[in-house]
């Protein structure tokens, strides 16, 4: 079984690979789309700040609410004529204050904290926000010139993809369904020489008795690494 069609379909279809990893290693690649992540977090960011800005807003409005209550409750006790009301009306009058006047300490520092809870919060949205913009801003530059990079080369892989599929109709079936099959499975290459009694690829040792019979067969699958083994008679 000739295996020289094979060996070159496989030499071409480095050049693919070759090609293929020529874009997948490009470093302005790997650059945006690690900036797409670093927009989505973001984003994420962001969309739970905006939330927690609210929360606050709500819960802030609320107690500014009933610390308003209390200092106007305070205030029209300290407008009562206390000529007109009994001892009992002013013990009680006096618990009142007392109440009030620790609520409205209570409150007080509930409202600051609060504040610059907010404040912490917008800071944080700031900082998010040219996050933001300076990752969208790499992203844009990078996925440019990544664009330009594979317009460049996505031509070159079409005409060799084009060119092995014209040399498949000249090669054996049987040899390229095992190519095509460990090309699947991401070995490359594929074929390899027996080399010094080992598999030319992973340089695994063949044994004696499996050494006979790829002389015989032509081809022999490596038992380590799944290569198709093959005998050149020149070079053995």
């Amino acid at each position: 079984m000739k295996i020289d069609k094979i060996l070159e379909y496989q030499k071409r279809d480095f050049e693919v690979i070759k090609l293929e990893r020529q874009l997948l290693s490009s470093e302005d690649r790997k650059v945006y789309r690690a900036m797409i992540d670093v927009v989505n977090v973001a984003q994420n960011n962001s969309n739970a700040l905006e939330k927690e800005a609210s929360n606050l807003k709500k819960e802030y409005d609320n107690l500014l609410k009933t610390y308003n209550e209390n200092l106007k409750n305070c205030n029209a006790m300290a407008r009562k004529d206390l000529n007109n009301v009994t001892e009992a009306d002013l013990q009680n009058l006096g618990k009142v204050s007392e109440v009030l006047i620790k609520n409205l300490s209570v409150i007080e520092k509930k409202l600051f904290n609060i504040a610059e809870r907010i404040n912490v919060c917008l800071n944080q949205f700031d900082a998010t926000k040219k996050k933001y913009s300076e990752a969208r801003a790499k992203y844009n530059d990078h996925k440019q010139k990544y664009d330009k990079l594979a317009s460049e080369i996505n031509p070159k892989i079409e005409q060799a993809k084009q060119e092995l599929q014209k040399l498949e109709s000249g090669i054996d079936e049987v040899l390229l369904a095992k190519y095509k099959q460990r090309r699947a499975d991401k070995i490359f290459p594929i074929y390899v020489p027996l080399t010094d009694k080992a598999c030319g690829g992973c340089r695994m040792e063949i044994p004696s008795a499996s050494l006979e019979k790829l002389k015989k067969d032509g081809f022999l699958e490596c038992e380590h690494c799944r290569r198709i083994i093959y005998f050149d008679e020149k070079n053995n």
